[in-house]
């Protein structure tokens, strides 16, 4: 008998001339009858054996398996296995031989490390019990080609189902309504089903089709199949033999600071890699299999590919599964990062490889002593950041005019300040940045052999330039703001005359010496005192420090003289301990 169903109207009547049908309530006979009209909005009637029950509320199923056709929802089959994409090696003996990759040799696809995959429902699924059952296949790189199948018996309790490398899981076992349901999991050990047909690893897929019971279901099939993925059983790590960095020739770029030569931007290199190996067992990273460094020659760091960026810098790559061998020189590694300055004895390059998986060991090269400085020009006006010498002057203030005419591919001599790092110092003072002082520099690159010592060159060390003030007007006073490294500070160390400054105007339209050669006004040693200040005929007629100095700021006056166009400025380093890393000049 065909089942019932109904609500509202909805019913069934008997052919004429036919029987009766006996109507049940509770198994308890209410008549005979020639219609059963259904009414409500949630009735249902389903066949039994020999009788139409009746079902009040409606009778509901989970959903089937991989659907979302019942009152549990989405029930989609997911896969246990995380994926990236990797670019596919090509097998070394030809298709098969270690691996199936059905088309997708030396291409970009799915890839995965993980030797089993499970598949499963987040909930309950109906449709088992009786002679339900499910069939598991494990297909090869082509999609059809079936590397092992599994039929399972009746799935009609908890159990697990295993036949080889699959295995069929079954829980939650129970009634769903008139049906059965219950949460399946499968799993396949991808890994020993490829290996047992002669693979290593490969690309595969599963499918799972879940045949429902007959008796209470009959419907689907209900079938799950994964997507294609590349098993990568991952033999090995890339790995990087050795490193070399060398000029480029004729491509150098160099600058001078107090005669020490330096690399500065634009210096091509020369870096290689040798000994680059398995950069794609079984898979290469899809970008950036090589990434090679060199910061302390103040280029920034670069991703490497033998068939992307960078392809034309490789030699002996092939994508063979096997690959070992490979090779890269890039005669362009430019330094190429702006503000960074290196000056130690521990300057290298360095390489590691990737593959989708790992990175492997920083090989380096060998130590170099160099120096490399690509700071521009900071100095201004009124601002002196020691990065460069464009404002620096000789002892004779280029003439009187304001500009610099400091030759800094000359190499120091006694007395003179080196600006190095960032800083004014004492010659003997550098501090190299792989740790430690130096002095003598005749084996830093560029140009080594030919770089300056400046070993004994320590105080008094001496600098010279001037501070302009554009704003045309007459000034009675002037203040300085220090940074750097001092014994107590800039307002003691120059009353104690560990740091000299003596200050010149650069005219005067209001009485008081002006020019190069005017009497030095002092702004170490004593305090400005109205009473003895005589304009530097005397040394105690020369101070000009204010009493409202402190800490780095210090404060100077013209005596009751106007000042016009700026000061002269002499600094004199005569304790080494002091380093300056700059100063800034306001005028009133």
């Amino acid at each position: 008998m065909s089942g019932f169903s109904g609500g509202g109207d909805s019913g069934y009547t008997f052919p004429s001339g036919g029987g009766k049908l006996t109507v049940k309530d509770e198994d308890v006979s209410i008549g005979q009858f020639d219609t059963i009209n259904f009414t409500g909005g949630d009735v249902s009637a389903l066949p039994g054996v020999g009788q139409a029950n009746v079902y009040i509320p409606a009778v509901s199923y989970a959903s089937h398996w991989n659907t979302s056709d019942g009152d549990t929802g989405n029930q989609s089959v997911t896969e246990s296995i995380s994926r990236t994409t990797a670019r596919i090696s090509t097998p070394s003996g030809g298709e098969g031989t270690p691996f199936q990759t059905g088309g997708w040799a030396n291409s970009n696809q799915s890839a995965s490390l993980q030797t089993s995959a499970t598949f499963t429902t987040p909930g309950v699924c109906t449709g088992f019990g009786g002679d339900a059952t499910a069939t598991v296949t494990v297909y090869a790189a082509d999609g059809t080609t079936a590397l092992e199948t599994y039929t399972t018996p009746s799935l009609a309790a908890n159990a697990t189902h295993t036949s080889g490398n699959i295995s069929v899981t079954i829980s939650s076992y129970g009634a769903d309504d008139n049906r059965f349901q219950a949460k399946m999991s499968v799993t396949a050990g991808v890994n020993a089903v490829l290996a047992a047909a002669g693979y290593t690893g490969g690309r595969y897929n599963c499918k799972v089709v879940m045949t429902t019971d007959s008796g209470t279901d009959g419907t689907g099939p209900y079938t799950y199949t994964q997507t294609s993925v590349f098993l990568d059983t991952n033999p090995s790590t890339p790995s990087v033999g050795a490193v070399t960095i060398v000029e480029t020739g004729g491509s150098v770029v160099t600058k001078h600071l107090s005669g020490l030569e330096y690399y500065t931007t634009g210096s091509d290199f020369t870096l290689g890699a040798t000994g680059v190996d398995n950069l794609n067992a079984n898979t290469a990273r899809t970008t950036q299999n090589l990434r090679v460094s060199a910061i302390d020659y103040g280029v920034n760091n670069l991703n490497q590919s033998p068939f992307g960026t960078g392809s034309g810098n490789f030699s002996g790559w092939t994508s063979a599964n096997n690959n070992t061998g490979t090779s890269y020189s890039n005669t362009a590694f430019a330094i190429n990062r702006n503000n960074v300055r290196y000056v130690g004895t521990a300057a290298n390059a360095s390489a590691f490889a990737r593959d989708t998986w790992a990175n492997g060991s920083t090989r380096n090269s060998t130590n170099a002593s160099i120096a490399m400085d690509t700071y521009g020009t900071t100095a201004t006006n009124t601002f002196e950041g020691f990065t460069d010498e464009s404002r620096r002057q000789t002892s004779t203030y280029n003439g009187g005019a304001t500009g610099g005419n400091w030759t800094s591919t000359n190499d120091l001599v006694a007395t003179e300040a080196m600006v190095y790092a960032g800083q004014l110092i004492a010659p003997t003072q550098a501090t190299l940045s792989s740790g430690g002082t130096n002095a003598d520099w005749g084996n830093f690159s560029p140009n080594a052999g030919s770089q300056p010592d400046y070993t004994g060159f320590g105080a008094p060390a001496i600098y010279y330039r001037s501070i302009v003030d554009t704003a045309g007007t007459n000034r009675s006073s002037f203040q300085i703001v220090f940074t750097g490294t001092f014994i107590s500070n800039a307002t003691t160390d120059l009353a104690n005359s560990n740091l000299e400054i003596y200050i010149r105007r650069i005219a005067s339209a209001g009485g008081g010496g002006a020019g190069t050669a005017a009497n030095p006004l002092r702004l170490h040693g004593g305090n400005y005192n109205f009473a003895n200040f005589n304009d530097g005929a005397t040394v105690i007629g020369s101070y000009i420090r204010e009493s409202s100095s402190s800490g780095n700021t210090v404060n100077g006056t013209f005596g009751g003289f106007s000042c016009e166009n700026g000061v002269y400025m002499q600094i004199t380093i005569a304790n080494a301990g002091i380093k300056l890393t700059s100063f800034s000049v306001t005028f009133f």
